[in-house]
């Protein structure tokens, strides 16, 4: 059996993946297989990283030949302890079943956790793939997005005729048998590197619950900026566009050149206001793409409800401010009639100074009040009062001066939970 180890300098894990880890001490495996099933096929390698108080550990074991394999699994349990954290890419489905097999085949106590008990980045990170639209959930494309670049350039699938053929030479042809080896050993380690990048990620899957801070409220272009820091970095910036759903043509969008209504309609907390600013007036962080910058100016497409981006350590919401009539509708609407002349509903109490003529009792459609104003769009009721152009209508509005009295925390979250949905 060979056997690598290195501590390895300079490397660092994002510290994001203490929201998934919590206190525990995280240990990070990958195993190379010659099948992927534990009747036919043996565990050839198994790679590592843990860390310790010097720092990240870095360790190989690999198996010269199928004899050696108990020994690779034995000096890999050797190392496993109750206060880590195994964590592994697909490892609930395929590596810890395997290695359990594998230990009751050679009569071996299994020092391994339930899969339960593990951390499955396979299954943490799975909202990226709709969220950045990734053509799969494979490790490599996972890497790709958490900005980890491979060395290796072969699948692991390919590399189990090259352990076939290490296996055939590496007593009588060394210097093949070392290339092959290379091949092998680092496969694994950029397995296992790319795997630690993986909790980068981790912050784009806890946006409805991530810790926000320096919480700002900006008026620009007709639009509303809440913006906000987090504690982790985001590794790729991301721009999110909601189209808005079909509203009345007399929903209409405020512009900048609208800045004394909109502005006079709008207090955001601590707002710094700019109906008519432009990027260069506006902040944006350094090293942010262009189609990121845009977007602080206000840059909100016309048919947009909401705007959502994310790039270095700070989110921010853009909604657009609304020209609109919509309705309050009545919760209780069986105790008001509807004047059908004055399209709007008033409680039985009032209903019976007025003629039975111009009355009806109201309906889930028609126990509503007209509200004309300006308005900002919501998808739930965060703040009310709501207004809606249907009872049903999962897009809502409120009042755009009703942010003065808001909870910005729980606004921001709201919008961001829909990156997570």
């Amino acid at each position: 059996m060979k056997v690598v180890c290195e501590l390895l300098e300079n490397f660092e894990v994002s510290p994001s993946l203490t929201l998934l880890a919590g206190d525990r001490v995280p240990y990070f495996f990958d195993i190379e297989t010659t099948d992927l099933s534990p009747v036919t096929g043996y565990c050839y390698l198994i790679g590592s990283l843990l860390k310790t108080p010097e720092g990240w550990l870095f360790r190989q074991w690999f198996a010269e030949n199928a004899d050696e394999e108990p020994s690779v699994l034995t000096a890999f349990g050797d190392t496993l302890q109750s206060e880590q954290l195994l964590i592994h890419y697909n490892g609930a489905t395929f590596d810890i079943p395997f290695l359990a097999a594998r230990y009751r085949f050679h009569k071996l106590t299994s020092p391994l956790p339930e899969p339960k008990d593990s951390l499955d980045l396979f299954h943490k990170l799975s909202r990226c793939k709709k969220l950045f639209e990734l053509e799969n959930r494979k490790q490599p494309t996972m890497e790709q997005l958490a900005g980890f670049k491979r060395t290796d350039q072969y699948d692991g699938g390919l590399l189990i005729p090259f352990y076939g053929e290490y296996v055939a030479r590496y007593r009588f042809d060394a210097p093949r048998a070392e290339e092959l080896l290379g091949y092998l050993l680092l496969h694994n380690h950029d397995d296992i590197l790319g795997l630690a990048t993986l909790p980068a990620l981790i912050p784009y899957t806890r946006l409805s619950d991530i810790a926000l801070s320096d919480i700002q409220s900006t008026v620009v272009d007709g639009s509303v900026i809440l913006s906000a820091r987090v504690p982790y970095c985001f590794p790729k910036s991301l721009r999110k566009v909601f189209p808005m759903p079909a509203v009345p043509e007399e929903c209409v969008r405020c512009k900048s050149e609208e800045k004394d209504a909109a502005s006079s309609a709008t207090v955001p907390m601590d707002a710094t206001f700019s109906a008519d600013a432009t990027i260069a007036s506006t902040e944006s962080p350094e090293g942010a793409d262009s189609t990121i910058v845009e977007q602080y100016a206000g840059n909100c497409p016309d048919t947009c409800f909401s705007m959502i981006s994310l790039t270095d350590d700070r989110v921010r919401i853009t909604l657009p401010l609304y020209y609109a009539a919509p309705y309050f509708f009545f919760p209780n609407y069986k105790d008001y009639y509807y004047l059908p002349l004055e399209d709007k509903a008033i409680h039985k109490s009032l209903a019976t100074f007025v003629d039975k003529a111009h009355r009806t009792p109201a309906t889930k459609q028609t126990a509503r009040q007209k509200h004309p104003g300006v308005f900002l769009p919501q998808l739930s009721e965060l703040i009310a009062p709501a207004f809606r152009f249907q009872p049903n209508d999962e897009l809502c509005f409120f009042e755009a001066s009703a942010i003065e009295n808001s909870v910005p925390e729980e606004l921001l979250l709201g919008w961001l939970s829909l990156l997570t949905k």
